[in-house]
């Protein structure tokens, strides 16, 4: 039988999304105080890297859901779209341990991170699901490389080997990666103690998804356009299903916004990152690239080739900006006090005893005898203690 503690047990809604609390508990204008206005919580030293990284990844879980996807469901329109998508998930796998190392400054740094599994860390189980992706990714390439002759040249031992690899088993578990990889950096961000980050609670890992898709998409519309390869078809098929992440993008960041208070979402709205996200990411990231979209399917061959290659371009620099905003954004978040504050305020008694209950469990206290511990309230005592003299 589970005892529920009114203190700390909180209502679903707002254990999923902190910012439902802080926006319950927000305090008056000028009654919080701060400690010479010095930042609560120290604000991550991340470099470009880590940002970089989120980009790079979320294209790479892009292309390998739509690997996927084509492999079971594409039939002959879109071999292309497979042989794309799995080199050019192999090259932005490579890419990003490195981007991690560099940040790290010491590549012992990431590798001591494989030591352990932790299922409840999203930064332990990312870097697990990381690898995973990885080496599936160069599985997958080598076979690709094998059926097209590519690099291994056909019917060499090499060749012969690459083919005997379970091309479905790998592509289903590549998919499966590539989802987890393209949501678990959002998940990551909203399990720190940095308010812009901790207040969106479950949306942000929904988001960085999102971008993932509509990233990838991108990447291979621009990559099949560049190759002369890939059929009219295929790239509608790609238009439709980014289309749909990027209304998913924008139904998601009109939540945050929502769910964010003003205090906490200050930095993702006004200033120089509130611009960017406003206009690089809704604007130019989002709602132009459907425009584009729509002007290319009403077009004819060459327009419609123009137009899909500035939708693709537009949607990939969108996500490069909402990568950086996000971040940059949450540093500033962090180095608010008041933001902080407003986080994690709540009902007296929720993140500490009051002074009543502290006098309470004092005044049942055992009394303090050499060589025996303390014991924080009388009913915990042993009924045949006798009381000290």
């Amino acid at each position: 039988m589970t005892v529920k503690n009114e203190r700390y047990d909180r209502p679903r809604g707002e254990i999923l999304l902190p910012g439902l609390r802080a926006r319950r508990s927000q305090t008056p204008s000028g009654s919080a105080t701060t400690y010479y206005g010095r930042p609560m919580i120290k604000a991550p030293h991340w470099k470009w890297y880590v940002p970089g990284y989120f980009f790079i990844a979320g294209i790479a879980a892009g292309v390998a859901f739509f690997g996927a996807l084509a492999r079971f469901f594409g039939g002959r329109r879109h071999r292309v779209t497979v042989r794309h998508a799995r080199y050019l998930a192999l090259a932005l796998s490579l890419i990003c341990p490195l981007l991690l190392i560099l940040d790290l400054e010491r590549p012992q740094r990431f590798f001591r991170m494989l030591r352990v599994v932790k299922v409840r860390s999203p930064l332990s189980l990312g870097t697990w699901i990381l690898m995973a992706f990885g080496v599936t990714s160069g599985l997958l390439a080598a076979r690709q490389m094998a059926e097209d002759g590519f690099i291994l040249r056909r019917r060499s031992l090499l060749s012969r080997l690459a083919l005997l690899l379970p091309d479905r088993l790998l592509t289903m578990l590549h998919g499966a990666l590539g989802l987890g990889l393209g949501g678990y950096t959002g998940v990551l961000l909203a399990a720190t103690a940095v308010p812009l980050w901790a207040a969106a609670g479950i949306l942000l890992g929904p988001l960085f998804l999102a971008a993932s898709i509509t990233s990838g998409a991108a990447a291979l519309i621009l990559l099949g356009l560049l190759s002369g390869r890939q059929s009219r078809a295929a790239r509608a098929d790609l238009e439709i299903v980014a289309s749909v992440g990027a209304f998913t993008q924008l139904g998601l960041a009109a939540a945050h916004e929502a769910f964010v208070p003003e205090r906490i979402g200050q930095p993702l709205r006004r200033g120089l990152w509130g611009r960017v996200f406003r206009y690089g990411v809704l604007g130019g990231g989002l709602i132009a690239p459907m425009g584009l979209r729509l002007l290319a399917w009403r077009s004819g061959a060459r327009l419609e080739r123009v137009f899909s290659a500035l939708s693709a371009i537009f949607t990939l620099l969108g996500t490069l900006a909402e990568r950086f905003a996000l971040v940059e954004a949450g540093k500033i978040s962090a180095r608010d006090p008041l933001a902080y504050q407003e986080l994690t305020a709540g009902a007296p008694g929720e993140a500490r005893p009051t002074p009543a209950e502290q006098g309470q469990r004092a005044s049942g206290a055992q009394l303090y005898r050499p060589g025996v511990s303390a014991r924080d309230t009388a009913s915990q005592t042993s009924p045949t203690t006798k009381p000290v003299e």
